[in-house]
């Protein structure tokens, strides 16, 4: 059985087996601060109640061009376990939350994409982010990422 749903703060530790962070202890802080505060809401897909997946989105930023709370939500941290990749589960993913925040209200997404992720870029690209915004970098926990953000409306 699959579900996708918002974790739950206690849940968050949950995400150290999709990706292994420099800083655990920050992630889970900042997270835990961050869902708390309402700025993000990380959602997970789950396999018979096993994370498989996670898809984190942000609701505002200081970039009007990634988030505007309430219009513009920027998804980030998009992962599925990598014993499962291609079978289909982060397309599932993506479009379960882009249905429910398009529920909420939501009529633009926006994701960042490394230019030499071939996986992210087709599943971003046949799931309609098309649209070039800009080309961005920024650091997290001492690695740097430059990414292209893209586009979606709904």
């Amino acid at each position: 059985m699959l579900t996708v749903r918002a974790l739950k703060i206690r849940e968050l530790p949950l995400l150290l087996r999709l990706f292994d962070y420099n800083n655990k202890i920050q992630m889970l802080a900042e997270n835990t601060h961050n869902i708390k505060s309402g700025k993000i809401d990380i959602f997970g897909l789950f396999r018979n109640d096993k994370l498989i997946g996670e898809l984190h989105v942000k609701y505002e930023s200081a970039d009007s061009r990634e988030a505007v709370r309430g219009t513009r939500a920027y998804l980030f941290a998009f992962r599925i376990d990598t014993d499962l990749q291609g079978q289909g589960f982060g397309r599932l993913l993506l479009d379960s939350v882009i249905k429910q925040l398009a529920a909420a209200g939501y009529k633009e997404f926006t994701v960042g994409v490394e230019s030499d992720n071939t996986t992210a870029k087709h599943i971003y690209d046949t799931c309609g982010f098309t649209e070039f915004v800009a080309r961005k970098k920024e650091r997290y926990q001492s690695d740097v990422y430059t990414y292209n953000l893209l586009l979606k409306r709904v």
